[in-house]
């Protein structure tokens, strides 16, 4: 079974907007393959199949400049990533994008990458965006591979004498050492946990060919082997710990099993994210950045206002709380710097609904990091039953799945128990069943803005509600499973390919043909 970190397929990329799936997806693909180039691109040119995702949003959500800043080197999360195709100009690489019938493409996210250097080296690969800025290459030069961005990872191209090549490994498993090896006719991947000095010369001094090596770009490096104490959330309230008022723990010990991390270092990496977060609402409110898309951020607007008025009811911390969620996505959308929470169509759901309410009922750093956690562990049982990506389940799978998470951590905030924090994230997710993906234009203004504010509410009420005795009936993991089955049986016009809901509006249609978007 694959095995989600909280700190890689849930919280984060910290990214620079507006998609995870669309900008910082293929920005980590671009970034992993960049490894294998021995100099620079010369030409770079990707094809999207025209019945997918990318074919209708990969210039409005940035997997343009995704795909060529990851090539050229640059992070998801480098602000320089938003000029990759001017960067890419002025240092004469030909960059073209194509859409045409890729025949079997297995996923609405779907590239074929075709590169050349200018040293005549070609390398053609192939890779899926899964959701969330998790990715998978799936063809390098040809052959069949698994490439996530989790692991050390070593191509030996042609064919390779595996038993010297366990022999050379030997006395570094003896250390310790965790891998994976995965043999083919053409190529043989070697996975490794960590990369020991001497252990690139001591495979190429046994096989006699240097390995291609991929270095992980994702957060958190995993076991090959991880002891997980649970992976669904009927197998976490079994755990000894389940009866304590501290689900973190729950949250802590599920990432110490797989990643080895130190709870310590755990909550570290969380408050790091949460205080990004908390920036990114702030950056958006202020308003000093530069509009993209075909509406101006509304969130300065309100919050100069005084938000609320007295022309408007006064909800208490949700009028804060859904400002928050207006401000990141305003952020997100005219690229500035966000943590996708987890996607960064619903990244402002999470600030919203647990930091500011965290600041609001006077709790610390640490404590809204713990509560944090708690989100991040029922965005690994989604992740393990569900999905992140809008293009498999709609919009269900992004804010619907961040208003779970949040309303679990809210839980947490309020010192309920892990019993309660998975009945308001099965309640909250339940409320966005069937919620599917139309962003106007492909940009976000419409609706993502506003349904990030949506799923405060919904957060917060699911969260109040359990706390106080209802009963959502229908357990969280059957819920996570109704939510990708009910996502696969929408159209593929309702998942974020542009082919319904809002964007097929008079308005919409009218605004698409005067909209000329740059990064």
């Amino acid at each position: 079974m694959y095995l989600a970190s909280i700190f890689n397929e849930v919280f984060g990329p910290v990214m620079v907007g507006p998609s995870s799936s669309h900008t910082a997806g293929p920005a980590r693909i671009g970034l992993t393959l960049s490894q294998a180039l021995p100099t620079q691109p010369q030409a770079i040119t990707i094809r999207f199949d025209r019945r997918g995702s990318f074919a209708s949003t990969y210039i409005a959500q940035g997997s343009n400049y995704g795909f060529v800043g990851g090539l050229l080197g640059l992070s998801p999360g480098d602000e320089k990533i938003k000029g990759a195709l001017g960067l890419a100009k002025n240092q004469g690489i030909e960059v073209n994008f194509q859409v045409g019938d890729l025949l079997g493409a297995p996923h609405p996210n779907f590239a074929q990458i075709d590169i050349t250097t200018s040293c005549g080296f070609h390398l053609v690969a192939e890779a899926v965006s899964t959701g969330g800025g998790a990715f998978e290459i799936t063809s390098f030069q040809g052959n069949e591979v698994s490439i996530k961005g989790e692991a050390h990872e070593l191509l030996f191209m042609g064919q390779v004498n595996i038993s010297v090549l366990n022999q050379a490994l030997k006395p570094f498993t003896d250390q310790g050492l965790g891998i994976s090896l995965n043999p083919g006719p053409n190529l043989t991947n070697l996975k490794t946990d960590a990369l020991p000095n001497g252990l690139l010369e001591a495979l190429t001094a046994a096989v006699g060919t240097k390995p291609t090596y991929f270095s992980p770009v994702l957060p958190v490096v995993k076991k090959i082997r991880p002891q997980v104490p649970f992976t669904t959330s009927a197998e976490a309230l079994c755990h000894p710990l389940a009866g304590e008022r501290a689900a973190w723990r729950l949250a802590t010990e599920y990432e110490k099993g797989l990643s080895g991390e130190g709870e310590e270092q755990i909550i570290e990496r969380m408050i790091k994210l949460m205080r990004i977060m908390k920036n990114s609402a702030l950056k958006g409110l202020a308003g000093d950045y530069k509009t993209r898309g075909f509406l101006p951020p509304q969130s300065p607007m309100l919050a100069e206002k005084a938000f609320p008025s007295p022309q408007q009811l006064d909800l208490g911390l949700l009028n804060k709380a859904s400002l928050w969620s207006l401000g990141v996505m305003d952020y997100d959308i005219c690229l500035g710097v966000v943590v996708a929470a987890p996607t960064a169509g619903s990244s402002g759901v999470i600030p919203g609904a647990v930091i500011s309410v965290g600041e609001d009922l006077g709790r610390s750093e640490e404590e809204i990091a713990k509560a944090l956690l708690v989100g991040g562990l029922v965005g690994v049982f989604i992740a393990h039953q569900g999905t992140f990506a809008a293009e498999m389940a709609g919009c269900q799978a992004e804010v619907g799945a961040a208003s779970a998470m949040a309303s679990a951590s809210v839980v947490e905030l309020m010192g309920g128990t892990p019993q309660k924090a998975f009945k308001a994230a099965s309640l909250a997710l339940q409320n966005t069943l069937g919620l599917i993906c139309d962003p106007v234009c492909g940009v976000g203004n419409v609706p993502c803005v506003s349904r990030n504010a949506s799923g405060v509410a919904n957060a917060l009420v699911s969260a109040n509600m359990v706390l106080a005795g209802f009963d959502p009936f229908i357990p969280f993991d059957e819920v996570a499973i109704a939510m990708k089955n009910t996502g696969l049986m929408l159209p593929i016009e309702l998942r974020c390919t542009g082919g319904g809901g809002l964007c097929q509006t008079k308005t919409a249609l009218e605004t698409g043909r005067n909209l000329a978007l740059t990064p």
